[in-house]
C-alpha cells in the first residue's frame, strides 16, 4: 500500500531512460491494417482516460492532437507491414515528449518445437540478483581522473563514491555521487541484508527492500558527514545520469541539507485506479483513529488526512467521456487538483516519531519517514550536478532542492520525466497487438506551478554536447564547479 512514483522498475524495465522505446520484431502472416488502426483507436481512447500529461502537452507544448491523430492514421493507412506499424505507435507517443510515456511490444512467439523460456527463480534459493539488484551503469563524473581528486576510502564508498576535490582556487568541494534513487541499485548493500541461497517470498523481498532502504539511508548521511568533517566547504552532489527511482528520492533529499525542507503539490488523476490506492490509504488512517494511545496533534493530523482522503476518493471517481480532445475540443479535466505531497498528506516532517509510533499510516502521512533517517546530515552549501539524463525521481530530488533554494544545479536540462507511476501504475494491453502501454497517473509540480515534466533547468549550465569523451565531459565539470566555488566564496 505505499505510494511509489516508480521512475524505474525493477529488471528490464530499468532500462526506460536510454530514450529507446523497447520494440521487438514480431513476425505475422500478413499485415492487418484493420486490426492496428483498432489499437490506435484503443491507445487514444487510454490517453484519453489515463495519461496524467495530456491536457499539459495540449496547453503547453501547444500540441495540436487533432492533427497528431490524422497523420498517425493516414500512416498506419499506407505501412506496409507490422514492423511500420509500430514505428507509427512509437512516432506518435515520440512527440509527447515525455520519459514516463512508452510502449513496450510483446516478444516474438515461439518456434514450434523450441525450448520453454527459463521459469522464473522459486521463492527457495534466490540471490540479491534474483531480486532484482543490479548495479546502475552510469559511473556519472569520472572525478578521479584529475589529480586533484582525493577519493574517499570509507565503507559507505561502494554504495556512494566521493571524495575531496580542490579547486584552483582553493575550495574543498566534497563529491558524492548517487547512482540511482532506487533501493534495487545497490546489490552491495542487499548482500547485507539477505543470503544468497535463502528463500525470499514476496514478503521477504519487501523486507528486505525496506532494510537496504534504512541502509542507504544511513550510508548517505554518514557520507556526507564525513565530507564536512574532512573540512569541506561545500557539497556536490552528482546525478548525472541517474534515470530515478522510488520514494527514497524524497528521504535523500532531506539528508543533504538543513531541516524544513517542503515537498512539492502533486496531483493524481481521476480513474478507478486512485480510488483504489486512495481506499487503501484510508482504511490505514482508519484503523491508526481506532488507537487510544494517539498523542493529541497526532490525532488531528489523521482526521485531516481522512478527511481528504475521502474527498480524493470522491474525485477520483468522476468520469466523463475525453476522447473529444482527440478532435480538439476541450473537455473535461483528468488531472485533480493538488491536495497532497510528494511526501504524503504532510509537506514536512512532523513532530511526531511515526516509526516509534508503529502507525499503520505512516506512508501515507509522511512516507519518508519509513527510511528512518535524521534530516539535516550536512547543512552546508549545496550543488547538484545533472545532466539530459537525469530522470524522475532524480528530477524530484533536483526541483525540490531548488524550488526550496537549497541548492544551486549545475549542469544541462534534465530529461523531463517528472512523476511516474503510483503503486504499480496502470498497465493497458492493447487488445490485437498485445503491446503494453505505460502511462504516468500522476503530476508533481514545482514552486511556480509548473510541470515536473518540463525537466529541471540548471542555474549554472556546463557546455556539454555530443561526441565528448566522459573525460571531456568530466573536465566541463570540473571547470564549472570551480568557477561555481569561486563565486560562492568572494561573496
Amino acid at each position: 500500500m505505499t505510494f511509489e512514483h516508480r521512475g524505474i522498475l525493477r529488471g528490464a524495465a530499468a532500462l526506460f531512460v536510454t530514450t529507446a522505446i523497447l520494440c521487438a520484431p514480431v513476425s505475422a502472416l500478413a499485415y492487418d491494417r484493420d486490426a492496428w488502426r483498432q489499437d490506435f483507436g484503443q491507445l487514444k481512447r487510454e490517453l484519453a482516460s489515463a495519461y496524467a500529461n495530456l491536457d499539459w502537452a495540449v496547453r503547453e507544448r501547444r500540441m495540436d492532437l487533432k492533427a497528431l491523430s490524422a497523420d498517425a492514421g493516414k500512416r498506419l493507412d499506407g505501412a506496409r507491414g507490422d514492423d511500420e506499424a509500430r514505428r507509427v505507435f512509437e512516432r506518435f507517443l515520440g512527440e509527447f515528449g515525455d520519459g514516463h510515456l512508452r510502449i513496450v511490444w510483446p516478444g516474438p512467439p515461439a518456434a514450434p518445437g523450441a525450448a520453454p523460456p527459463p521459469a522464473a527463480a522459486p521463492a527457495s534459493g534466490r540471490s540479491c540478483a534474483d531480486l532484482g539488484y543490479r548495479t546502475w551503469r552510469d559511473k556519472g563524473i569520472d572525478f578521479p581522473a584529475f589529480a586533484n581528486f582525493e577519493p574517499l576510502a570509507t565503507d559507505e564508498s561502494a554504495s556512494f563514491p566521493a571524495g575531496i576535490l580542490r579547486t584552483a582556487g582553493g575550495a574543498r568541494l566534497g563529491i558524492v555521487r548517487i547512482p540511482l534513487f532506487m533501493e534495487e541499485a545497490f546489490p552491495e548493500v542487499c548482500e547485507q541484508v539477505h543470503r544468497a541461497g535463502d528463500a525470499c517470498d514476496a514478503k521477504c523481498e519487501r523486507r528486505v527492500s525496506a532494510e537496504v532502504g534504512k541502509r542507504i539511508s544511513r550510508s548517505l548521511a554518514a557520507q556526507v558527514g564525513t565530507l564536512a568533517a574532512r573540512r569541506a566547504d561545500a557539497i556536490v552532489v552528482d546525478i548525472t545520469g541517474n534515470g530515478g527511482g522510488s520514494d527514497w528520492a524524497d528521504a535523500a533529499t532531506r539528508i543533504v541539507t538543513a531541516p524544513g525542507l517542503v515537498a512539492p503539490r502533486m496531483s493524481f488523476i481521476k480513474h478507478p485506479h486512485w480510488a483504489k490506492e486512495m481506499g487503501y490509504r484510508l482504511a490505514d488512517v482508519e484503523t491508526d483513529l481506532k488507537r487510544p494511545d494517539l498523542p493529541a496533534g497526532l490525532r488531528s493530523q489523521l482526521e485531516a488526512a481522512r478527511t481528504a482522503l475521502a474527498g480524493a476518493i470522491r474525485v477520483a471517481g468522476e468520469t466523463c467521456d475525453r476522447n473529444a480532445v482527440w478532435d480538439g475540443a476541450v473537455a473535461c479535466p483528468l488531472v485533480a487538483p493538488p491536495v497532497f505531497w510528494s511526501t504524503g498528506t504532510l509537506p514536512a516532517r512532523p513532530p511526531f516519531d511515526l516509526r516509534a509510533l508503529e502507525l499503520e499510516s505512516d506512508h501515507v502521512l509522511y512516507k519518508v519517514s519509513r527510511y528512518e533517517f535524521t534530516e539535516g546530515a550536512y547543512r552546508g552549501p549545496l550543488a547538484v550536478l545533472v545532466d539530459g539524463n537525469t530522470a524522475s525521481a532524480a528530477e524530484l530530488f533536483a526541483a525540490t532542492l531548488q524550488d526550496n533554494r537549497r541548492a544551486t544545479i549545475i549542469g544541462s536540462a534534465t530529461f523531463g520525466s517528472g512523476c511516474g507511476y503510483s503503486s504499480g501504475g496502470i498497465a493497458i494491453r492493447l487488445a490485437n497487438s498485445g503491446a503494453t502501454l505505460r502511462v504516468p497517473d500522476c503530476v508533481r509540480y514545482r514552486a511556480d506551478g509548473s510541470n515536473e515534466v518540463e525537466g529541471v533547468e540548471p542555474d549554472v549550465l556546463v557546455a556539454w554536447r555530443n561526441g565528448l569523451s566522459r573525460y571531456q565531459r568530466s573536465a566541463r565539470a570540473v571547470r564549472a564547479l570551480g568557477k561555481w566555488a569561486d563565486q560562492l566564496f568572494s561573496r
